[in-house]
């Protein structure tokens, strides 16, 4: 009866609770750790027969290679353009389409022969097309990057000749009145001047995207916050940066990015409940609830149109929520440091490329440029993640690393360029906040990171105590 009361003291006993603490703290670790695992991917793939289609004669079309016959009809289609073509024109123009061949056939190759990655859909060869436009834009940069201000203004004019002219200044804090009953337009003209400036739905399709790149709420509404900081601080530097407080808070932050992040969560929700497995698309078979294969399923089905199933090639074929777990370790920490500050830097970028190119916001170029954006950003952060979450990954993805070079010669293009066109130092309003603030965060972590116990000390002191 003693041993048995003993006993019972024992498992009632606040040690014994930790150990049951940490028991489970050590489960929910490792259920993160299995759900981390079970996003990993392969960085590279071939396309194996079936992987795009199933086995529809016009899919195992599209999985075959066709280098050969893609080189044909490349080559045609140059000799054609070149020996058709008027020469007798003025240089620039020669120059303009001599230059568009040449990245014509540099995207066929980038298409045909460059190395696959994450993802499969629509099709590789998409993604390697996009990742040819990538390195084109990186070599653009890299020229820029040998030139001066004047001589890149020149290029600019020879590539579009709009283009070459300073920008007019804008500054959208000179009318910050909400109610204008005399203004013989509208009560509230200075409200309705905003919502139809270009940068609203700016805003709002560019933080739907975001959040589909990024798959984090807390981490979408700290860009977004942080973007507005970001326009405080440099509006010294550029008149366009200049709003008023209920464009800032309302229309920006609450409106439009709010609707923008709402929308693109939305997005991700839908992706996630939906079944990806259309019948024909998938080669490996999933097991059923009743215990049944699919594939003897799919055979008892009608097959569905062919068009249902073009479409779905467009859908991706798994999606998973990015589980960033900031506060896991320093690594993880500044992992997510990182990527926030080179998001930042991308939408700085955009502003003071234009700038000091002299490019209009709704210019052709401005647009290609999130396009690109768009195309690298999306299997790039995909790397990224899989990079910082997989311990067995020791290199960094292809596109992840186009990423960075891209931004680091988009920044090193206007720090050269912005020579003589900002001659005012930063004001102290803005330079000793700023300060302040990375003293306290960097204290704040340092000091949250050195007195917090790692899950492994933990569950070691548990199994030690155990024992």
């Amino acid at each position: 009866m003693g041993k048995k009361q003993k006993r019972s003291d024992t498992e009632n006993s606040p040690a014994s609770s930790r150990k049951t603490n940490h028991h489970h703290h050590d489960e929910d670790e490792q259920q993160q750790e299995q759900q981390q695992q079970a996003s990993i991917l392969p960085l590279s793939g071939e396309i194996k027969p079936g992987s795009i289609g199933g086995d529809r004669a016009v899919y195992n079309l599209f999985n075959k290679p066709h280098t050969i016959t893609a080189m044909l009809l490349g080559g045609a289609l140059v000799v054609y353009f070149a020996f058709t073509r008027d020469d007798h024109q003025p240089m620039p123009s020669n120059v303009k389409s001599g230059l568009l061949g040449a990245l014509g056939v540099f995207l066929l190759f980038s298409m045909l022969q460059m190395r696959d990655g994450l993802f499969k859909r629509p099709h590789p060869a998409v993604w390697r097309l996009v990742m040819g436009a990538g390195v084109a834009y990186l070599l653009g940069l890299v020229f820029l990057l040998f030139q001066s201000a004047a001589d890149a203004r020149k290029i600019m004019a020879y590539i579009d000749p709009q283009l070459g002219v300073p920008l007019p200044e804008r500054n959208y804090a000179e009318h910050c009145e909400l109610y204008t009953p005399n203004d013989p337009t509208s009560n509230f003209r200075n409200l309705w001047d905003t919502i139809n400036d270009e940068f609203i739905w700016a805003h709002f399709i560019g933080w739907w995207g975001k959040t589909l790149l990024l798959r984090d709420v807390y981490l979408c509404w700290t860009l977004s916050i942080l973007f507005e900081i970001w326009e405080l601080s440099f509006e010294y530097l550029l008149p366009n940066f200049k709003e008023c407080w209920w464009d800032h808070i309302i229309l920006d932050v609450i409106v439009c990015n709010g609707l923008g992040i709402y929308l693109g969560l939305l997005t991700c929700r839908a992706l996630r409940m939906q079944e990806y497995d259309w019948t024909g698309l998938v080669g490996s078979p999933h097991p059923s609830r009743k215990g049944v294969s699919s594939s003897s399923e799919t055979k008892k089905k009608e097959q569905p149109p062919i068009w249902k199933e073009a479409l779905q090639q467009f859908v991706p074929s798994t999606y998973e929520v990015y589980n960033w777990q900031i506060l896991k370790d320093w690594k993880r920490f500044c992992a997510v440091i990182i990527i926030i500050l080179i998001f930042s830097v991308v939408e700085l970028n955009a502003f003071f490329l234009k700038y000091l190119l002299w490019i209009p916001p709704p210019h052709a170029i401005n647009i290609w440029r999130l396009l690109i954006w768009t195309g690298i950003a999306l299997p790039g952060l995909r790397e990224y993640y899989q990079f910082i979450i997989d311990p067995n990954n020791k290199r960094f993805g292809t596109m992840a690393w186009l990423c960075c070079a891209v931004v680091g010669v988009e920044l090193l293009v206007e720090i050269k360029f912005s020579k003589g066109e900002f001659p005012q130092p930063m004001p102290n309003s803005v330079l000793y906040p700023w300060i302040a603030f990375i003293i306290i965060f960097v204290t704040s972590a340092t000091i949250f990171f050195t007195t917090r116990k790692s899950p492994n000390s933990s569950s070691s002191s548990s199994s030690s105590s155990s024992s």
